[in-house]
């Protein structure tokens, strides 16, 4: 058969991706996967067997099109303890993961060539499906308290005067991916006041807001702070419960609402893993969070004292205070996308800086993750990530 000229024209575009990133190594520093030290087996498998006995005549059908109504429910119940957001159950959906909303809304927002306000660094894999997507991603300056929203105001008002207005603006607010750091309240209001004046949304994602481990309470999310409809907001349960069961959910204004419906949401998530994940949450939410915040502590001040004892005083590195990754500068002539090869070689695999901005540009910045290994194993693998940075010469100032 031959295929040529059959394929559609509406493919994704090419985003160029390091090929070391896909490899299999024993240190995987480059993965947010869930915290496989503490992940609840025994009690998922309770969870299901309690939740088919009682509802599992519901799997002989589609499930609902926003999903299932009672983890629906609790995500509204949970927005409004937690991240002081009243929310409608009617105004959430449910996904494949956070990727699944985050794909859903970006279908019905941006065509090529649409702006699309960004972080400083941000996440990889959308930062992928707006480039798939032909956005024109303009990133914004970060700092300590997370988008300088002065900033953010100024590339808006330039763009005005142009004659252009950005699609939305994209945030992580919470341990901000990469980078780590969390959105001050009075950022998140003022982000809320930009939006509202200049008629740009705010895509909100706290993915990683279940996973504080030390430091200062949350700030609430900005999507309990809108009184305009400007807010999208997207979270997920793949972190928490295990990056396999692809659960993820958004809360949407009902105009955007209509449009996800004509893309019937992204695609609902397996019927079978929002049973799981409901039935098991409903009962054990606060001590599992707990348990994985005592894990990840354990494993980020591994990887925090390693850097100290394997990394020349020459590199800076971030403490967050949650969330499941550290942000690395090295001297400004070094190279970790060059380098990346090698360290695969070497069994240990990061994220090179160039991958979360639209130009692939900072090849001196890393990000490393510390859910997946030990803490003993962290330790050597950054034992064996600073050999190879030294031996390839990153460290040279």
């Amino acid at each position: 058969m031959d295929y040529e000229g059959l394929f559609s024209s509406n493919m994704p575009l090419p985003v160029e991706m390091p090929a070391g990133l896909q490899a299999e190594t024993k240190y995987v520093f480059s993965v947010t996967y869930a915290d496989r030290h503490v992940f609840p087996t025994e009690g998922l498998i309770e969870a299901l067997s309690t939740a088919i006995r009682r509802e599992g005549s519901s799997l002989s059908q589609y499930p609902p099109p926003q999903g299932h109504l009672g983890l629906r429910e609790m995500i509204a119940g949970n927005l409004g303890a937690q991240r002081g957001a009243r929310v409608d159950p009617e105004s959430i959906f449910l996904s494949s993961g956070a990727g699944g909303a985050i794909g859903a809304v970006l279908d019905v927002f941006v065509d090529p060539g649409d702006i699309v306000l960004a972080e400083e660094f941000t996440y990889l894999g959308t930062l992928r499906m707006l480039l798939e997507r032909g956005a024109d991603v303009r990133h914004v300056p970060t700092d300590a308290d997370g988008m300088d929203t002065d900033a953010l105001e100024h590339i808006i008002k330039e763009l005005a005067a142009g004659g252009h207005r950005p699609k939305m603006i994209y945030t992580i607010s919470v341990y901000q991916n990469p980078v780590g750091v969390t959105l001050s309240l009075e950022r998140r209001r003022r982000m809320v006041e930009i939006s509202q004046k200049y008629g740009v949304p705010i895509f909100e994602n706290e993915s990683y807001a279940d996973f504080r481990i030390d430091g200062d309470p949350l700030p609430p999310a900005m999507l309990g702070m809108d009184d305009q409809d400007s807010v999208m907001y997207v979270s997920a349960y793949t972190k928490l419960l295990g990056c396999g069961l692809r659960l993820g959910y958004g809360v949407a204004p009902d105009p955007v609402l209509e449009s996800l419906r004509k893309v019937r949401f992204g695609g609902s998530p397996s019927h079978l893993s929002s049973l799981a994940a409901y039935e098991f949450l409903k009962n054990n939410r606060e001590e599992y969070i707990t348990d994985v915040a005592s894990s990840l502590r354990a494993k980020r001040d591994a990887m925090l004292g390693a850097l100290k004892d394997y990394f020349p005083s020459n590199c800076t590195w971030s403490r967050p205070g949650g969330g499941m990754m550290l942000w690395i500068r090295l001297p400004p002539n070094a190279d970790t996308l060059a380098a990346l090869p090698k360290a695969v070689e070497a069994d240990v695999k990061y994220n090179p800086g160039t991958v979360f901005r639209a130009e692939r540009d900072c090849p001196d910045y890393l990000r490393l993750t510390y859910s997946h290994n030990s803490p003993d194993e962290i330790r050597d693998g950054i034992e064996v990530l600073a050999g190879v940075f030294q031996r390839e010469g990153l460290f040279d100032a």
